[in-house]
């Protein structure tokens, strides 16, 4: 038997969509740059009713119709990517109708949002007509494959991401921050293998920032100036680990950003594992564990003459990673490791302000609340104790990690 909607359930379904089409629309035009043009709405269906200040057309208008090409400087897009069989497709052809920069706006019912997560089997998501549901990752690595870059993430009822439009990536770019700081000992052979280390189809950026060293690494570090991949920032005087890290990314001009120190506890040689999930598009966030689920935490640090201080060093990494797990509904291994790389378009719109070693749990906290969930590969790591000159303390550093634990969990994610 063939069952026709009532017209007054048609009317009232089409009204519900236009509602829900226009909230979308006054939201977006709500986060514009000031611009007066009439925003590009890309919708599933035909809607009965005009959507102030748009030009309201369907996904299959945008992939058969005239392209237009350069016509907008803004768009947005609503539960459309989720319900086509092709959305790489529908893309490309957005993309061609849009400026060089222009703001986009893609709305999707998630799984990854509040809503999705309150309503569990009843979300109503599932009955929304998608083919396949996105993630903050998924939707990300899909949008930067056809040149949308730069993503704010905001995650409520809908999966919102807005972002730039832009050239696709064509050869991968990666830039590696080392902070050095009284690391005369082993700054030379860390630096030596990584003038000389290649990744096939990557271009490799070294930013190195030292931090007035009373060791003489200043000097080891000026050595490399002149190297055509080192750029150098020399600081007045140390501000911190952090502080020095967040001075590199300020001028980080890769597609990817990798953090390394420069005292060889970490291996180079483990980078090519670390950037190929990145470069292939299946992860945005990656961190190199120290130790895997097979591996104890307890056996994270082994420094030698010292076993007693190298377990306070491992309960201290348990107590705190047990904490950020259980605060951030997470089950990650090793959080803290020095190993952090990600697609540089992921900390679009996120500001940093720790200067010591918490900067490792805002980064890590932020780009969770951001929606990226990290992929944690295994890596080789060599501990060093205080005597060889490990640089956290016993009392202040952990005070700073449970302020950041703690801050970072409900501060504004955009500043």
């Amino acid at each position: 038997m063939l069952f026709m909607r009532e017209p007054a359930l048609e009317r009232a379904a089409n009204q519900v969509t236009h509602q829900r089409v226009s909230a979308h629309a006054a939201a977006h035009r709500s986060r514009r740059a000031g611009a007066d043009e009439r925003i590009l709405l890309v919708v599933p269906g035909a809607l009965d009713a005009a959507v102030a200040g748009c030009d309201v057309v369907t996904a299959d208008q945008v992939m058969t119709g005239s392209p237009g090409v350069g016509s907008y400087a803004e768009a947005l897009c609503i539960d459309v990517l989720d319900r086509i069989a092709d959305p790489g497709a529908l893309l490309d052809s957005l993309r061609r109708r849009l400026r060089e920069g222009a703001r986009v706006s893609f709305v999707h019912a998630s799984v990854d949002t509040r809503a999705a997560s309150r309503a569990g089997t009843s979300w109503r998501g599932f009955r929304s007509g998608a083919i396949q549901f996105y993630s903050v990752d998924t939707l990300q690595s899909l949008l930067v494959r056809h040149g949308f870059r730069e993503p704010l993430t905001f995650r409520d009822d809908d999966l919102t991401i807005v972002c730039r439009a832009a050239s696709a990536i064509g050869r991968y770019r990666l830039s590696v921050i080392v902070p050095v700081y009284n690391e005369r000992n082993t700054f030379r052979s860390m630096m030596d293998q990584l003038v000389a280390k290649d990744i096939d189809d990557v271009d490799i950026e070294i930013i190195v920032i030292e931090s007035n060293s009373s060791d003489g690494s200043r000097e080891d570090v000026q050595a490399y100036a002149s190297h055509p991949r080192v750029r150098v920032v020399l600081q007045e005087k140390p501000r911190g680990k952090g502080n020095a890290v967040r001075a590199g990314l300020a001028i980080a001009s890769g597609d990817i950003v990798l953090f390394q120190d420069a005292d060889l506890e970490y291996e180079i040689e483990d980078y090519d594992d670390l950037i190929r999930p990145i470069v292939e598009g299946k992860s945005n966030f990656v961190i190199g564990a120290r130790h895997g689920r097979e591996k104890s935490a307890w056996k994270i640090r082994e420094f030698n003459g010292a076993p007693v201080l190298s377990q306070v060093f491992n309960l201290g990494h348990v107590v705190f990673l047990t904490l950020l797990n259980a605060m951030y509904g997470q089950r990650m291994a090793d959080p803290f490791s020095m190993f952090k790389v990600f697609r540089r378009d992921c900390i679009a719109g996120l500001q940093f302000e720790c200067d010591r070693f918490d900067f490792d749990f805002e980064i890590v906290i932020k780009l969770l609340r951001k929606g990226y969930r990290p992929l944690e590969i295994p890596v080789n790591y060599h501990a060093r104790s205080i005597t060889e000159g490990k640089k956290v303390t016993m009392v202040r550093d952990p005070l700073t990690w449970l302020r950041a634990l703690v801050r970072f969990r409900s501060s504004n994610l955009y500043g």
